[in-house]
């Protein structure tokens, strides 16, 4: 299939892989033109260009004779469009039908395999040559496929997300594309001859996967080829010579190596280099306790990676990076060999953004006596003459500071159990005030008890980092600097009226002159409207409100929804005119947005993975633009194309004609012709082409019958281009409708 599916989570940028279609989770988008007579049945489909991009509806779907690509996935997976079979008319240069299967002309490309065509087996004929991208995606009957020998080449994504249960693939295929047969989660067996030398992504999330024989010819198993594999036993073949870091990530399989293989080695379902000297891989099985040999001298960064059995470790290896802990969220004892030499601790990757490495669990670092370099005191990891603290016991109930202590790695800063926190009053350093620890002066905390449930904040304090999810905004590389923060059993903050940084209003806290949100408790129930006169707020000010049922925004921006669990209803109130959701940034636990709604003044819409059954609600003729300033056909067409239902409010104006402005002196007077059915316009410029939803306005005017109006010049600031877009009341809202540019002579 033409298409690329969109892909779903930002695993990628994770591990600093951009292995997926478009980062951030878009795909291109392409306008609803509705084109009945290329389709039959009840089947409609969308038409751009002789593309057909998509459709709804269940039945035979007919390949009108000018069309030259399809690209069916968002249908398929919204699952608003059911192809039980295609049909190609008469004429067409690039398709034909076989069976009501899709094939190009000469039927060497197996285009596309109709999503719901009944029957549970098909097999492949010698005469395709090529199984297209996504041909088999989403198909919802088949279970067994042969392909026959004389298919070379299987692409990317082939049976993404289809129930098939057993596959055969002869010795004539000689590529096997990324991720294709990613989410297949009740394919059980594949038999494979493939004369392949390299796999990715092969068998991502292929839970059911018992039996697949790596060819002979495999020499490289890549990226996340068999992550999630529950219950596959493998053989690694003797010419397997690179393994790369993450395939086995979050698996389970069972492993051996071939006696020939020259560069791995499998002890008890491990993988070793052959020399015993790297750890390579640790299935993510009911293994609870794990000893690293002696003879190990490096670690593969995701041998241990997000394993959430293990409970115990044994470390016998003189440098190690506790990054290699990552996620092992079950982990509750570390045990460090006498030799060890140097832990790096507070040194994360930069794309893991989370501090505290996830190990929630973890009650006990062990150091046995005499090592020169760290000690351990209460649980926690010191340096030999405890004045730098490391790592903490995250999953006690009570936590007590060694009086030495000088300074606290920022990865201390981890989401914990605490009930309370102690530390004598010797220590010259810091302080303990209800149970939150300070610096010395109360003006920062330092480590927050994850168990509490309020929190004032003391007059002194000016510092709250620690308890405050971060998620910085760039055009070239967003992302969170800080998350899952420590203070996620809050229900609502206070503040000392003496405090000179802060306000809390209603359990929420505010900057001192209300306007920014700074913290909204993760625990606090029920809806929430942003005050009006907030200004700003980090984008993931309200990431894991678990509590919060509904939210109204009335300023421009983004926000990151990830953990809100309960969150049904998102309103963007009138006058906001562009916005970015990231439902699932992570892939961490994403929100399942019910209504969304749209004001009318609307221009830059991003809404990213908002939930399967979210409901847009907007104004028909409304919204320009959207991924990175890409241009939309309107908030129907952009709403539609990324798989939520549409409700139609009303329908803005059309684009206002003939526009003029002339420089006369110091004055640009501006003119236009009248547009049947406006209550008024708006002239503006764009400031900055990055965020072209700020704009300024430069004459907003009352009364559809005006055709002129005049500013001066110097209120553009050296632009030369002005729009004007038209608007009309729609039960008391101003409804925008698309701009047109005007060009200032």
């Amino acid at each position: 299939m033409a298409g690329k599916i969109l892909k779903r989570t930002i695993l990628d940028k994770y591990c600093r892989i951009f292995l997926f279609t478009g980062f951030f989770l878009f795909t291109g988008i392409f306008y609803n033109n509705t084109d009945t007579s290329a389709s039959e049945g009840k089947i409609v489909v969308h038409i751009e260009d002789n593309i057909i991009t998509g459709g709804e509806g269940k039945g035979i779907l007919t390949i009108g004779k000018n069309i030259k690509d399809i690209s069916l996935e968002k249908s398929f997976k919204s699952g608003k469009l059911k192809v039980t079979g295609f049909k190609v008319a008469k004429g067409n240069k690039y398709f034909t039908a076989k069976d009501g299967i899709l094939f190009n002309k000469d039927k060497s490309v197996l285009d596309c395999y109709p999503n719901a065509k009944s029957g549970l087996s098909y097999i492949v004929k010698p005469y395709v040559k090529t199984i297209s991208q996504s041909a088999f995606a989403y198909n919802e009957y088949l279970e067994d496929i042969i392909i026959e020998d004389g298919v070379s080449v299987i692409n990317d994504n082939a049976f993404f997300k289809s129930n098939i249960k057993l596959i055969s693939i002869p010795g004539s295929v000689k590529e096997i594309g990324s991720y294709a047969f990613e989410d297949c989660a009740k394919l059980e067996s594949v038999i494979c001859k493939a004369d392949i030398v390299s796999m990715c992504g092969t068998f991502y999330n292929c839970k059911s996967l018992k039996t697949f024989n790596i060819p002979d010819s495999v020499k490289e198993i890549g990226e996340y080829t068999f992550t999630g594999c529950k219950v596959l036993k493998l053989e690694i073949g003797a010419d397997v010579s690179n393994i790369a870091g993450n395939a086995f990530y979050k698996s389970e399989v069972s492993l051996e190596v071939d006696k020939n293989n020259k560069f791995y080695t499998v002890i008890d379902d491990i993988i070793y280099s052959a020399d015993g000297t790297r750890l390579e891989f640790l299935a993510d099985s009911k293994r609870e306790k794990y000893t690293i040999p002696d003879t190990v001298e490096s670690i593969n960064r995701y041998a241990l990676y997000e394993n959430r059995n293990i409970k115990e470790i044994t470390i016998n290896i003189k440098e190690f990076n506790m990054d290699n802990l990552y996620g092992c969220v079950n982990l509750k004892k570390i045990i460090f060999s006498s030799d060890i030499e140097n832990i790096i601790a507070g040194d994360r990757d930069e794309w893991t953004a989370v501090t505290g490495y996830k190990l929630r669990s973890l009650e006990d670092i062990v150091i046995p006596e005499g090592n020169k370099y760290y000690k351990s005191y209460e649980g926690a990891l010191y340096s030999a003459d405890y004045k730098s603290m490391y790592m903490i016991p995250a999953g006690r109930d009570t936590f007590t500071i060694n009086e030495n202590v000088e300074s606290i790695k920022d990865d201390c800063y981890c989401q914990n159990n605490f009930k309370s926190i102690s530390i004598p009053e010797s220590n010259k350093f810091f302080q303990v005030k209800d149970n939150v620890l300070y610096d010395k002066d109360i003006t920062k905390i330092v480590i927050f008890p994850g168990q509490s449930k309020t929190y004032e904040i003391p007059a002194t304090v000016s510092d709250i980092s620690v308890i405050l999810n971060d998620y910085l905004l760039d055009f070239t590389d967003p992302g969170f600097v800080r998350y899952n923060n420590a203070a996620y059993n809050l229900e609502s903050v206070t503040a000392d009226g003496l405090n000179s940084f802060y306000k809390a209003v209603d359990g929420v806290l505010y900057n001192k002159d209300m306007t920014e949100v700074i913290l909204y408790p993760q625990k606090r129930k029920g809806a929430y409207a942003v005050p009006a006169g907030i200004k700003d707020f980090n984008p993931a000010v309200f990431t894991d409100a678990e509590g919060l049922t509904e939210l109204s925004i009335p300023l421009n921006g983004t926000i990151v929804l990830n953990g809100c669990a309960s969150l049904k209803k998102l309103v963007y109130t009138e006058g906001v005119t562009g916005i970015t959701v990231y439902g699932n940034w992570l892939n961490t636990g994403g929100v399942q947005l019910e209504e969304v709604y749209i004001p009318g003044s609307i221009r830059n819409i991003n809404l990213i993975n908002i939930g399967e059954n979210a409901t847009v609600y907007g104004y028909n003729n409304t919204g320009e633009y959207s991924d990175d300033g890409n241009p939309i056909k309107g908030i129907k067409a952009y709403a539609t194309e990324m798989g939520y239902k549409y409700k139609n409010l009303g329908s803005a104006p059309k684009t206002v004609n003939n526009g003029k402005a002339v420089t006369s002196g110091k004055n640009i007077k501006v003119s236009w012709t009248k547009l049947q059915g406006a209550g008024g316009y708006k002239i503006s410029y764009i400031p900055d082409k990055r965020n072209k939803y700020k704009e300024i306005i430069l004459k907003n005017i009352n009364g559809g019958s005006k055709t002129s109006c005049t500013f001066k010049k110097s209120k553009l600031n050296g632009k030369k281009k002005i729009y004007i877009r038209a608007y009309k009341v729609i039960n008391g809202i101003k409804v925008y409708g698309k701009p047109s540019e005007i060009k200032c002579k």
